[in-house]
């Protein structure tokens, strides 16, 4: 068998193992919390308290620390949108006008500053330099709150908060 012959029939080889186990995906991988950006587990979103409505004030009195505020502009519907701190740990806080407003216009917008979904010019393929900041977040009533790691690092402050 020549070197050449050899080489082919490895790549032939090393490319049905690629196709078996790319396929091999069962219906169970599809409905994990595996993020398709990170490939890492996510923690599930937690969506609390419906008819609740907090401001920037009452996330404060719970423990967190408000540093600055930011420009709502990039995000359709936020009434305010401020950073802080909880336990050490970066926490953006969206204030929304209700829950259902902070589901319909903000929940899609924190899958990606979560890199739970890819922005849009990326969503069908291509490469993204994004750097996302957050990790996981959380749907309290109107807020959305966006902790830096995962969802244990503002739980204090969500269950404070309820």
């Amino acid at each position: 068998m020549t070197i050449r012959k050899f080489l082919i029939d490895l790549t032939v080889l090393l490319l049905m193992l690629l196709t078996v186990v790319g396929c091999g995906a069962t219906e169970n991988d599809s409905a994990s919390n595996i993020s398709p950006v990170t490939g890492l587990e996510e923690d599930p979103i937690q969506i609390l308290q419906s008819s609740g409505v907090y401001s920037v004030d009452d996330i404060a009195t719970a423990g967190w620390k408000k540093s600055k505020e930011l420009s709502p502009e990039t995000l359709p519907d936020a009434i305010s949108v401020w950073y802080g701190f909880y336990n050490q740990r970066d926490v953006e806080v969206r204030v929304y006008e209700s829950q259902a407003s902070a589901i319909g216009s903000g929940q899609d917008i924190a899958d990606v500053a979560t890199g739970r979904r890819k922005p849009a010019p990326f969503a069908s393929g291509g490469i993204s330099s994004t750097r996302t900041s957050y990790s996981a977040y959380a749907i309290v009533g109107n807020i959305i709150l966006l902790c830096e790691i995962k969802i244990e690092d503002c739980q204090g402050l969500i269950d404070t908060i309820e």
